[in-house]
């Protein structure tokens, strides 16, 4: 499936560049691993390419994008009427979405509760630029949810297939002064000097609301499914050489399943990055977590950058029973690194961490690496 999904993301390009050869692509690419160590060794890699055409239409961008199972086709940003702007994508993931086919529960996998997951969603999006720094939008995404057996063990009940309708609403202030390079899809952690700040409301409502999993109340939604979601990410430079950044993402739920629930844990760009446990270790709809890092330039007047990252907060139902009322910490430490050379960048980070009532077999060990390349 990852092959057939990577040739399919040649042949576009392909076929884009051969019909318009004489405009100009830019591309970059990525990878790495987040890998717990201790007390158990479990993880996952990733790989991506994405291909961006600038301006094809009324300011608007033609991005083509692959990662591991995930492929996406995109037309971003196109202009229309005053400060109002439409995007849309086309996005399938295959068997690996939401990580379902791995169960986590008191920070240790789990056998035979996984199963295979997958999705195709049309992602419409408008936005209306209010004033200076202000954004409001609105999505209303249409996603066809599909599942299958991973040797799932008879007594879990996979869920239903299923359609979904999800609008959102939202709110961005964005006053950040990075360069547009940090944006690139090659650069994993963006180095982020400013302030933006986010938050959204949005409902799921599924054709197929019928109980699943253990039946113990965990896995139990509505056809209303609420989320109230807020993020933050701030940065800021001293001196030549120490930058500091801030962020914090903060979520509520109401009738969720670990299908719509937040993945926490790892130190990978795609969940609420918590040192030291594997990745998405936790699936949780109530949660606020805060992180903080501290990053000092090894030279003068060069990007490289070593740095500590500590992530520590509260989530719903550590202990994966059904209990949606209860809340436990989970925070971590890390040490990073960030290293740049001409179009290539270099990530890596090695956590830990703190111990919490609802963890077994402490101490928890964690390591991610990653590499991006601007290509072309």
């Amino acid at each position: 499936m990852r092959i057939l999904a990577l040739c399919c993301v040649a042949m576009l390009v392909s076929s884009v560049a051969y019909a318009d050869s004489d405009r100009k692509w830019h591309g970059q690419a990525a990878g790495g691993a987040d890998f717990g160590l201790a007390p158990e060794v479990v993880g996952f890699g990733w790989v991506l390419f994405q291909a961006t055409r600038a301006d094809i239409a009324r300011d608007a961008d033609l991005r083509l994008y692959y990662n591991t199972d995930t492929i996406e086709v995109g037309l971003d940003r196109l202009s229309f009427g005053k400060n109002f702007e439409f995007s849309v994508a086309l996005r399938g993931e295959f068997i690996f979405a939401g990580l379902l086919r791995y169960y986590y529960q008191q920070g240790k996998r789990v056998d035979g509760l996984g199963f295979n997951a997958s999705y195709v969603v049309l992602l419409p999006k408008i936005q209306w630029h209010v004033a200076d720094h202000h954004t409001l939008e609105l999505l209303t995404n249409v996603r066809y949810w599909f599942f299958g057996s991973n040797n799932t063990d008879p007594t879990y009940l996979l869920p239903g297939n299923s359609w979904v309708f999800e609008p959102r609403l939202g709110y961005i202030y964005w006053n950040v002064t990075s360069p547009s390079e940090e944006w690139g899809a090659d650069r994993l952690f963006p180095r982020i000097e400013g302030v933006a700040v986010g938050a959204w409301i949005g409902v799921d409502v599924r054709s197929n609301i019928t109980p699943w999993g253990l039946l113990d109340g965990r896995n139990d939604p509505s056809k209303g499914i609420l989320t109230i979601n807020q993020w933050l990410r701030a940065g800021w430079r001293f001196g030549d050489r120490f930058r500091l950044e801030l962020g914090d993402t903060a979520n509520w739920g109401e009738n969720q399943d670990d299908i719509t629930r937040m993945r926490v844990a790892g130190m990978n760009p795609y969940v609420v990055v918590v040192p030291g446990l594997p990745w998405s270790a936790i699936l949780s709809e109530r949660l606020f977590v805060a992180q903080v890092s501290g990053n000092v330039r090894v030279k003068k007047n060069k990007p490289q950058e070593l740095g500590l990252l500590i992530s520590g907060g509260t989530v719903n139902d550590p202990f994966r029973v059904g209990d949606l009322k209860q809340f436990g910490g989970i925070g971590g430490v890390a040490i990073t690194t960030d290293l740049r050379w001409g179009i290539w960048q270099v990530y890596a980070r090695v956590g830990y961490a703190f111990p919490a009532n609802w963890m077994v077999d402490n101490p928890y060990f964690a390591m991610m690496a990653g590499l991006g390349v601007n290509a072309f």
